[in-house]
């Protein structure tokens, strides 16, 4: 059941901050999708179709479902400006409502899409049946983190910077506004924390060969999307967007500190269907 209004990862609206943000794991995902794929699927928009253009650049013929048609225009502009819009086909459509050849795909990139789906686990057995034999499979996840651990790393960054950017007009505001942003993180309805999207890994383990699984980030989402949004005053956005590199790098290094297994707020996903299937992932 498509589940209305879930909200989204507003800085993906920003090319700019999606690149800071995103880029290494997309470029990843691609490298690794792409080693076999000649018929892609990608469901959602989400990211503004930059993943289904870099496809259509690499050779790939791809089909996008994505019901909002707005969302479909500026994708085709893009390709059409390179002309490659011959390898990309568009449906404005719900994609539980569409249906695709059986082992029509090579690879199915559900780039946040599942968070439109209270039952993605069945989202994900109907990509199963349009992929080939040896296909793959990517789905970017959001989980609502710990908020303990999440308000335990926020107050000392803000110390930090409190006595460097106290002249800013509303900044001492900023620390609540990006607290309760964190709380109203847009995620799929259904995974809470990450020992519920573990429960669903390992039912999809049954269908696909789960090669890897990644946690990534805690506070980058929000403050880039603190970066885009009225939540911070004007003179103190562009601060906020410059803090972003070193906001990664420190969402890395506390996902690798010991004790943060149940920390995270996107699970990366990727896997195979494959048979003699079985094998379990545990979060």
């Amino acid at each position: 059941m498509l589940v209305s209004g879930p909200g989204t990862d507003r800085f993906l609206q920003d090319e700019g901050l999606s690149d800071q943000i995103e880029g290494d794991a997309i470029d990843q995902m691609l490298a690794w999708g792409c080693e076999t794929a000649r018929r892609a699927l990608v469901v959602g928009l989400e990211d503004r179709g930059r993943i289904a253009l870099e496809l259509a650049r690499r050779g790939v013929f791809v089909t996008v479902v994505e019901p909002d048609e707005s969302l479909h225009e500026p994708v085709r502009a893009a390709a059409e400006a390179e002309h490659f819009m011959i390898r990309l086909n568009f449906y404005a459509s719900d994609y539980m409502k569409r249906e695709f050849a059986s082992s029509g795909f090579d690879l199915a990139i559900f780039y946040s899409a599942l968070s439109r789906y209270n039952e993605p686990l069945v989202v994900l057995k109907k990509a199963a049946r349009e992929l080939r034999a040896g296909g793959k499979v990517f789905a970017r996840i959001r989980v609502r983190p710990a908020m303990g651990k999440i308000r335990g790393y926020v107050d000392p960054i803000f110390e930090k910077v409190s006595e460097k950017a106290v002249r800013v007009p509303g900044f001492v505001t900023v620390r609540d506004r990006i607290i309760n942003a964190i709380e109203r993180l847009p995620l799929v309805s259904r995974f809470v924390g990450l020992p519920d999207a573990g429960d669903m890994l390992e039912d999809l383990a049954g269908v696909f060969k789960i090669e890897r699984v990644e946690k990534r980030h805690l506070l980058a989402p929000v403050v880039g999307w603190a970066g885009v949004q009225d939540v911070v005053p004007d003179a103190a956005r562009g601060l906020v967007r410059r803090a972003v590199p070193a906001v990664v790098k420190a969402d890395r290094a506390m996902l690798r500190a010991a004790g943060d297994r149940l920390v995270a707020s996107h699970l990366y996903v990727y896997g195979a269907k494959e048979l003699g299937l079985g094998h379990t992932f545990r979060v």
